[in-house]
């Protein structure tokens, strides 16, 4: 007959492991880990509030983050562009200049 491939054991090994660990999480959830995440969520909470309300409500604090952080640096400013009368001006000067000299 023909040749059987051989079967890996590896991946009979990795799915019984696999179904130990859910079962063992899930054991672990029932007895008292689910306090223990309970307690890891809430620092996962207060921890970043407690150190927006710590900056925030701190002036002094805030200033010497905003002034530690300034990431963008603006240019000067320069020249402002023409306003919309000044455009509509100096294209009525020139459509005149240029109508005069077609004569």
């Amino acid at each position: 007959a023909g040749e059987q491939r051989p079967q890996t054991p590896k991946l009979h090994l990795l799915l019984e492991t696999g179904r130990g660990k859910l079962r063992a999480m899930n054991r672990s959830l029932r007895n008292g880990g689910a306090a223990l995440e309970a307690f890891k969520f809430a620092c996962y909470l207060a921890v970043p509030i407690g150190m927006t309300v710590f900056v925030a409500y701190n002036p002094t604090m805030l200033n010497k983050v905003i002034q530690n952080r300034k990431y963008v640096v603006y240019p000067p400013e320069g020249p402002r562009p023409p306003s919309n009368e000044e455009l509509w001006e100096k294209l009525g000067k020139r459509s005149q200049d240029n109508g005069s000299a077609a004569k």
